[in-house]
């Protein structure tokens, strides 16, 4: 994937952010929204999964077309189960910041004391399951853009077959429409009468 790095870089900002954020910034009204924000998001992957494999049926279809649209559905199935299980991280971690209780942690080499250091790391493992979720919320219109694109080829396939088995043959056509003797013939002018 080209955006391989751009990923990377996402989720160590993320971890990043939620390191150096103050902890009292996520508890109460903050945390409860964003809490509220990835419960609503969890709750539309459900629907949006029994959509996904409601869409795969096999009439008219061929096999591999058939096992391709298979292929992109179980990639969409997955990437949904994948952000709400990363959703669902991120929540009940969100929800551990406002019970962790406020220590610090000397760093013993560098002689530093990291303030609020247990929520600090509960907060930064928070933001990276969140980041996390988002990148591979991408993926989805991605995914659903190659089943609309499998699906429409399908269609195509589906309409042209049956356009060609009810569609009339030429000896059909010759059969409803027939033709005197002697129709379209070329008749030179000095046969015709004045």
């Amino acid at each position: 994937m080209p955006l391989r790095g751009s990923k990377a870089v996402a989720l160590i900002a993320g971890a990043a952010a939620g390191a150096i954020l103050p902890p009292p910034l996520l508890i109460g009204d903050p945390s409860r929204l964003l809490v509220t924000f990835l419960g609503l998001a969890a709750a539309s992957i459900l629907p949006t999964v029994s959509l996904v494999i409601g869409s795969l049926s096999s009439s008219g279809r061929s096999v591999m077309r058939i096992e391709e649209l298979a292929r992109e559905l179980s990639q969409a199935v997955r990437t949904l189960f994948l952000i709400l299980a990363l959703v669902a991280v991120a929540v009940v971690l969100l929800m551990l910041i406002a019970i962790l209780p406020d220590i610090a942690w000397p760093i013993p080499l560098a002689g530093i004391e990291v303030p609020d250091a247990a929520r600090r790391g509960v907060q930064s493992l928070a933001l990276l399951a969140a980041t996390a979720a988002a990148i591979h919320a991408l993926q989805i219109p991605q995914i659903l853009g190659r089943v609309l694109t499998i699906k429409r080829d399908i269609a195509i396939h589906e309409a042209r077959k049956a356009l060609a088995e009810t569609a009339p043959s030429e000896a059909d056509i010759r059969q409803m429409f027939p033709k005197k003797d002697g129709f379209g013939q070329n008749v030179p002018l000095d046969r015709m009468r004045p």
